[in-house]
């Protein structure tokens, strides 16, 4: 009895992990076959990048919080493109240094914390570093206001070479 107990057990348990294993195998050709309902004019298959890429974007926040732009501005092409949230476009690093330094030199960042980062390479080469962050920014009068943002910026030679930011103060 104890044997045809074990037998019937092992054969269940072997007859669900093959279900277990097909039901993943239709999941991830359902999921590579997919009709998207609008078509991506940048690139639409993306894969996981390099992390040295992550960690780049990281510094990068650490040196603006600590206003050494000298240090942000080694990290960015001379050709770099900044188009920022409220819709101006910075061309050259000149430019995107200069606004930095205007805009961060009075703000002190508070309770940063990156929410998610990943690093992606599309179709055509391009890696970049996504990033859902907030922190609370505090004004020389002493005020603070959270915000939130959601930032990419594209990597080449390990050098930032155009970001895209958007961001909102939360209520």
């Amino acid at each position: 009895m104890k044997h045809l107990l074990l037998s019937f057990l092992v054969s269940a348990s072997l007859i669900a992990c093959t279900d277990a294993s097909k039901k993943n195998e239709t999941t991830e050709t359902k999921a590579t076959t997919v009709e998207h309902i609008y078509k991506p004019t940048y690139t639409d298959n993306f894969k996981i990048g390099d992390q040295k890429n992550v960690l780049l974007v990281e510094q990068f926040h650490k040196v603006l919080f600590e206003k050494d732009f000298k240090q942000a501005g080694e990290m960015i092409s001379d050709t770099a493109l900044f188009n920022n949230e409220d819709g101006s476009t910075l061309k050259g690093k000149a430019a995107i240094l200069d606004y930095m330094q205007k805009s961060f030199a009075e703000i002190t960042f508070k309770n940063y914390h990156i929410t998610a980062i990943l690093s992606v390479v599309g179709e055509n080469g391009h890696q970049w570093v996504d990033v859902w962050d907030d922190a609370e920014l505090v004004t020389p009068d002493g005020k603070s206001q959270k915000y939130q943002w959601v930032d990419a910026f594209r990597i080449d030679n390990g050098k930032i070479v155009h970001f895209v930011g958007f961001g909102k103060a939360v209520k």
